[in-house]
């Protein structure tokens, strides 16, 4: 797994200077893009929807809010419509994705070997993911991490998703995190962002089709 530093233009001085991600003792993941090859299927299931409702957006204009919540993406791609059409988009995109691509999400190579890596290393890992708690059960069975994992936050645990920090915050609480040094590891900028909310380094994988530089 291909990891770099994500410095999008949001990060400020702290989380720049802030510990080494090789020293953590806590590894806080996102999982759709991070640990699952779902960046893809999601933009294609939400241009789908986004078509149904009659909005044209190319793949490119939707990869660039990538990880972000959905009524807030929404909220900047259509900002003339109302809150409860935002709502039926994204509960429909959901249905859309449920029933045409979740199946289909696989695992990314070298994930389960990561995580028993990190835990011989004593390391504790938790999830932070924007997900439902549903789409997460296949997410760990075909990830085969769930035993590794000892604290979970999701979609149904939080009202704002990333990049609002507040699932970050309860991964770390969960997973009794404390002083400790901890990154969290995700494939978007809205991951970084969330992070750097947090308090916490963070450490950006490719997987989700954004540039190193």
């Amino acid at each position: 797994m291909a990891v770099r530093k994500l410095q999008p233009k949001t990060l400020d001085r702290r989380a720049r200077s802030g510990p080494r991600w090789t020293d953590a003792e806590v590894f806080i993941f996102d999982v759709e893009g991070t640990l699952v090859d779902a960046m893809m299927p999601t933009l294609r299931c939400w241009r789908e929807t986004l078509a149904q409702f009659g909005h044209d957006f190319s793949l490119a204009e939707l990869h660039r809010l990538a990880g972000m919540d959905g009524d807030e993406m929404l909220a900047l791609l259509l900002p003339d419509v109302a809150k409860p059409t935002r709502k039926e988009i994204v509960e429909q995109e959901g249905k859309r994705f449920r029933e045409e691509y979740l199946a289909h999400i696989g695992a990314i190579p070298g994930v389960r070997p990561l995580f028993e890596q990190l835990k011989r290393g004593g390391c504790r890992i938790a999830l932070a993911t924007d997900c439902q708690e549903d789409q997460l059960r296949h997410y760990l069975d075909v990830t085969g991490i769930e035993s590794l994992v000892d604290a979970i936050s999701c979609g149904d645990d939080i009202k704002h998703g990333k990049p609002a920090p507040e699932v970050i915050e309860l991964a770390l609480r969960r997973v009794k995190a404390g002083r400790k040094p901890s990154v969290m590891v995700g494939d978007t900028p809205c991951d970084a962002q969330a992070a750097v909310k947090a308090g916490v380094t963070a450490v950006g994988v490719l997987t989700g089709h954004f540039s190193a530089g």
